[in-house]
């Protein structure tokens, strides 16, 4: 049997396109039902169905934006996951390298990803003590 695309690893729920995929229909629903609505509503009742709408379209912006974020935040977490399960070049790699491998383990215990433990066996592993 044959795959076709791509085959993405560690990859949960419907991501940004399903999302925003997901939320044009709804956005396209709500135009539809709004046009039939308002042949049949006076003007003052057409206008609060317009702002009900605006507002149920705002909360779902207001939600895709913290999908989104939240996405982006699995994204970073999962690079820096990432970051701190890479393999350790071995001690014979030249000074500069080790020295930015530290500089990197450093930021990374700096943001409280690494504890000072992990740090120090992270460091005397790359200078190869």
């Amino acid at each position: 049997m044959r795959r076709r695309g791509p085959v993405v690893v560690g990859r949960r729920g419907p991501g940004l396109v399903g999302t925003m995929a997901r939320t044009a229909v709804i956005a396209g629903t709500a135009t539809a039902t709004s046009k039939a609505v308002s042949g049949a509503m006076s003007g003052g009742q057409q206008q609060q169905q317009a702002a009900a709408q605006q507002q149920a379209m705002a909360q779902q912006q207001a939600e895709l934006a913290a999908q989104q974020g939240y996405i982006a935040g699995q994204q970073d977490a999962m690079a820096q996951q990432a970051a701190i399960q890479a393999p350790v070049e071995p001690a014979g790699s030249s000074f500069d390298e080790q020295l930015v491998q530290i500089q990197k383990l450093s930021a990374l215990k700096d943001q409280g990803l690494l504890t000072d433990e992990e740090f120090a066996a992270k460091k005397a592993q790359i200078l190869g003590i």
